[in-house]
């Protein structure tokens, strides 16, 4: 009877001391990913400040369109400058592009936007799909600085 006593505490103990544990880690994770929110939002407002007080790079403000050849066929990107910053990247045709490429490539409009410049990495295994939206956002930044 005492055996069993002395097993049924020790498991007790051990449960209470997993529960305790995956609070721990629990709330820690929950910490942790409030404050990346946080740094995230920071960082945002910074840009913010910095493009309201300095005019980008990009003389021209306005959207424009540039194609290219992709894996399947010819790959039609938009680009938005505003006060002379890249605003937005937007996919307009990739109709002819493999739906598997093309998935892969879907942060390629976030990375261009981020890094203010075309001069981003491709995708590996959907290479062709990749520069082919990274040249037609190029050519479009063409149309750009020559005010077209």
């Amino acid at each position: 009877m005492l055996k069993t006593l002395a097993l049924l505490r020790n498991t007790f103990f051990k449960f209470v001391n997993l529960a305790i544990v995956i609070a721990a880690v629990t709330g820690l994770s929950a910490w942790a990913s409030d404050r990346n929110a946080a740094d995230a939002a920071v960082q945002e407002q910074i840009e913010a400040a910095e493009h309201a007080s300095n005019r980008g790079p990009y003389a021209n403000d306005g959207t424009w369109e540039g194609s290219a050849k992709g894996y399947g066929g010819t790959v039609t990107m938009s680009v938005t400058i505003k006060d002379g910053y890249i605003e937005s990247v937007d996919i307009v045709d990739v109709s002819h592009e493999d739906e598997a490429w093309l998935k892969m490539c879907q942060g390629i409009p976030a990375a261009i936007k981020k890094a203010q410049s075309p001069q981003v990495d491709t995708v590996s295994s959907a290479t062709f799909t990749s520069t082919g939206m990274i040249n037609a956002v190029k050519k479009a930044i063409q149309k750009e600085e020559a005010g077209e």
